[in-house]
């Protein structure tokens, strides 16, 4: 093979390479919640009840949401995506989320986050709350970590698992 006709063979493959990959397209990042009763007390304990998972994907910065939930003890009224201090501390809606007036249903949304907002779901300080009719302040809540394996009930976890969201800096 002539030397000009190698150049052109691995100019083409460096190329097709480059397109496949995606050169110079950022890649998208997944983040994962699961949604569980906010704290409650023993006189509240009737009105929160119910379970749900959402996905959040940040292209660019650009994040979509998407997930469902069920077993409400009463009709979703609205959800937001909130900012806090770090995980399981309450903190301030950034923005709303579409769900419906049910017991049941998907949460949807798509948002356009500034510089700060997107540290803050790298560092895991972004959450998703639903209110209800019968909890206001609150019926479901989690927070966005960063994709992770989740081990079934009772299945000892393999490997590394720690979310570095939840470490507690000492000095």
């Amino acid at each position: 093979m002539s030397r000009e006709r190698l150049n052109r063979v691995a100019a083409a493959a460096v190329t097709t390479a480059l397109v496949c990959l995606g050169f110079g397209a950022e890649k998208s990042e997944r983040y994962q919640a699961y949604l569980s009763p906010m704290p409650h007390n023993d006189a509240m304990h009737a009105n929160f009840s119910g379970k749900g998972t959402a996905i959040a994907t940040l292209d660019g910065d650009t994040m979509s949401l998407s997930g469902a939930f069920t077993g409400l003890a009463s009709a979703a009224t609205k959800a937001h995506v909130c900012i806090s201090k770090g995980a399981g501390i309450p903190g301030t809606p950034i923005f709303e989320v579409t769900v419906p007036p049910a017991v049941e249903g998907k949460v949807t949304g798509a948002f356009k986050l500034d510089k700060s907002q997107i540290a803050d779901l790298q560092k895991g300080k972004l959450y998703i709350q639903i209110d209800s009719e019968k909890a206001p302040n609150g019926n479901l809540w989690g927070w966005l970590l960063a994709e992770h394996e989740v081990a079934g009930q009772d299945v000892p976890q393999k490997g590394p698992w720690f979310q570095p969201e939840f470490a507690v800096k000492t000095q």
